[in-house]
């Protein structure tokens, strides 16, 4: 029988502590580098997705990812007051959105789900604003990577990114398909070591050279589109059954039957 633990496995720091932690990270060196693996994905990617309307969301100071979109409405949502003039910024809670029904036509969630208390409700909540056809992208940290495993080596720290969620691509997989999505693609980065001494990442650098080519998808970080399937009517038969007319032969009495006698000829008189 094993004993009670006095620590949880992993500390998950949500709300507004993450906003200043997260912001700082991805000020270092090592998280310089992720958001510019990040960027050289989504500029090849966001170019292909039209429509009027992008939403972005993030943790934080806002890390604007959307400058390859051909898109000319541009909106960043984050859950605290942002001041930029870059780009439009809405403080609203990703669990609920300040966005109307089927308004939006592409959303980037970077990290978003990462730092969420209730991840789920927060990905049903967006794909409520996005229009049938419209795609979802989702950035996230790998549970299945490097990082990952440096996760459960820092399980004990609250520092970032150690403390989000980690949600699998799989897992994420299966609830767009529950939300009527379906994943058009995946692809991942970020294959050498999670760590900020940089000799030590140079020193392992092979890591990220046999990553891109052996475990594609094992990144540190994931790129995911999904896009809202149309839904159509589809003609349901009904379930009473249709009467078949037919033809009853009814028996009628009281007509005489033809007569079976031949008709006169002349000469030869008449037959019974």
């Amino acid at each position: 029988m094993s004993l009670p633990r006095l620590f949880k496995p992993f500390q998950q720091v949500h709300g507004a502590s993450v906003h200043p932690l997260l912001s700082a990270w991805f000020k270092t060196e090592l998280g310089q580098e992720l958001l510019q693996q990040e960027r050289d994905i989504l500029d090849r990617v966001l170019p292909s997705l039209f429509g009027y309307h992008l939403v972005q969301t993030g943790i934080g100071e806002p890390q604007w990812l959307a400058e390859a979109s051909t898109i000319h409405n541009k909106l960043f949502v984050c859950d605290q007051p942002q001041h930029s003039s870059r780009y439009h910024c809405v403080c609203s809670h990703l669990d609920d959105l300040a966005l109307a029904t089927e308004s939006i036509d592409v959303a980037i969630l970077h990290h978003s789900l990462d730092f969420s208390s209730a991840p789920h409700r927060a990905l049903r909540e967006i794909s409520r604003a996005v229009i049938p056809g419209g795609k979802i992208v989702i950035v996230g940290f790998n549970p299945w990577s490097l990082w990952g495993l440096g996760r459960f080596i820092l399980m004990q720290s609250a520092g970032m990114p150690w403390s989000g969620n980690f949600l699998s691509p799989y897992r994420l997989s299966d609830w767009l398909k529950l939300l009527d999505f379906q994943v058009e693609g995946y692809e991942s980065t970020a294959f050498g070591l999670p760590t900020a001494n940089r000799r030590t990442r140079n020193l392992f650098n092979w890591l990220s050279y046999l990553g891109q080519r052996i475990w594609q998808q094992r990144g540190g970080v994931y790129v995911m589109v999904a896009v809202k399937q149309v839904s159509t009517l589809t003609p349901i038969k009904p379930r009473f059954k249709t009467v078949k007319e037919t033809l009853v032969n009814i028996p009628i009495t009281g007509i005489a039957k033809p007569s079976t006698r031949k008709p006169f000829s002349p000469g030869g008189g008449s037959e019974s």
